[in-house]
């Protein structure tokens, strides 16, 4: 009975420690897979950041603003303000200069000559806008404003904003957008897009993306989108609401790149009345694939 009972507590005994051996087991092995499960983690986003994650280029901003005023032919004094904030690129990822891709941004998102720097193609941006009311104005000076100084005010304030809306893959998009107010009202905006591709420092064309005997049939695409879009089965519900010409849309070189395809922006009265304000077709990579020319830029993407 002695043996026995001793022979029990021993039994009981190596049962427990077994039990607490396999505790510490289970727990080491969760530690392990917890372990493991989170340094996967962390080296799949650090991957992810590292690869085509990165920036395309680095951008410096630059903020130039004038003001004039001016008397009307009514004799009520107008007073033009004018602002610009613009993102420009200043090196690639792999630290390549920048100066082909500057000229080609000074052209294309500055609308400036070939003769200027880019320093003078930003001037020129809010000089531009100062000049578009010349026709109606003439420079009032410091002593006829003080003069007229309880005079009603017509103001006009013009801003321009350019920054990169989409910068990876080797790939930098730019949005322009331009904003007219009328006494603080605003009567225009207009948003205007421009691609390059950084590594072989050139601006992204439709002749970049698509075959030319395809283009037709991206135009097509556009149109069964925007009917999608609009909830619309033909042209007719599309012009009662506010669409024109849609039979003759076209694939203009105003598109941005996402990380799921390519968006169309159309300018105001470009494809519908002003109303509608602009008008935007997103067709996604896939929907694009039968029509790409050889080496294609959405491939890269």
């Amino acid at each position: 009975m002695v043996f026995d009972k001793i022979s029990y507590l021993s039994e009981i005994k190596n049962n427990s420690l077994s039990l607490e051996t396999m505790k510490t087991k289970y727990f080491t092995l969760f530690i392990i897979l917890s372990l493991t499960a989170l340094l996967f983690s962390c080296s799949k986003t650090g991957k992810s950041s590292g690869g085509d994650g990165k920036p395309a280029v680095t951008v410096k901003s630059q903020r130039l603003n004038d003001s004039s005023s001016f008397m009307m032919s009514n004799g009520e004094r107008c007073t033009i303000i004018a602002d610009a904030t613009i993102d420009y690129p200043v090196k690639a990822e792999d630290g390549t200069p920048m100066d082909s891709l500057q000229k080609l941004f000074a052209a294309y998102v500055l609308e400036s000559g070939d003769s200027l720097s880019l320093q003078d193609a930003m001037r020129q941006v809010v000089t531009n806008s100062m000049h578009q009311y010349d026709f109606m104005v003439e420079p009032v000076s410091q002593e006829e404003l003080a003069e007229d100084e309880g005079m009603a005010t017509l103001k006009y304030a013009t801003s321009t904003r350019v920054t990169p809306m989409y910068n990876k893959n080797g790939v930098v998009t730019f949005e322009r957008v331009d904003v007219v107010k009328k006494n603080d009202k605003v009567t225009s905006v207009t948003h205007r897009y421009y691609s390059f591709d950084v590594k072989t420092q050139t601006f992204i064309d439709l002749n970049r993306l698509f075959r030319e005997d395809a283009v037709a049939d991206v135009c097509q695409l556009l149109k069964q989108q925007l009917l999608k879009q609009n909830n619309a089965t033909g042209n007719e519900q599309l012009n009662d609401l506010g669409y024109f010409n849609v039979e003759n849309i076209s694939v203009t070189r105003n598109f941005y790149f996402d990380d799921k395809g390519v968006t169309w922006s159309y300018l105001p009265n470009e494809l519908a009345v002003e109303a509608v304000g602009e008008p935007k077709i997103f067709i996604p990579y896939g929907d694009l694939t039968d029509y790409l020319c050889d080496d294609s830029i959405l491939e890269r993407l």
